[in-house]
């Protein structure tokens, strides 16, 4: 069973780590995250028509010398790719991901399936090192880790919000 506060702890694990300007393609599970970085008047949220396009927005944020990240659904994921592939990791820009996982268990909509399933290997095929916490105490104790080491390497990295996190997206 989700814990309400989830959302929460995610934001709260972005803004500490000097995150705040963030893009999207909100869907229903990122929009819980979404609303604490709206409501804070630190943090700049711009809305994207497509994933690669807040891709370009926040290597750009990181040229200029701040820290972005993007969130997304694992479907947008796909969308973006080459520009993850040929821009962040190919020049050594770090970018947050920020992806809520559908298509795994307890999924209603078929279409979601195959992207689910491919996320893991998406990432992995492009080096980007994720986590998959699932539950806020996972979240805790790898999101520090993860964001600061993707800043060490100068890499993106992703934190994947599974439905035992979250909740899901209930059909």
């Amino acid at each position: 069973m989700a814990e309400p506060s989830w959302s929460k702890h995610v934001a709260d694990v972005l803004r500490r780590n000097g995150i705040r300007m963030f893009a999207t393609v909100p869907d229903y599970i990122v929009s819980h995250v979404l609303e604490h970085l709206w409501a804070d008047a630190e943090c700049r949220v711009v809305t994207v028509t497509r994933e690669e396009e807040g891709v370009g927005l926040l290597s750009g944020v990181w040229l200029a010398g701040r820290r972005g990240a993007l969130l997304m659904q694992n479907s947008g994921l796909g969308n973006c790719i080459n520009a993850l592939g040929s821009l962040n990791v190919a020049s050594q820009i770090p970018i947050v991901l920020v992806i809520s996982h559908r298509g795994d268990l307890g999924e209603f909509n078929p279409a979601q399936v195959p992207m689910g399933q491919a996320t893991g290997h998406i990432l992995d095929a492009l080096g980007i090192r994720y986590i998959r916490p699932g539950s806020i105490a996972e979240l805790e104790t790898q999101g520090d880790g993860l964001i600061k080491l993707g800043y060490t390497r100068s890499l993106p990295v992703a934190i994947v919000l599974p439905s035992e996190l979250t909740g899901g997206k209930q059909g």
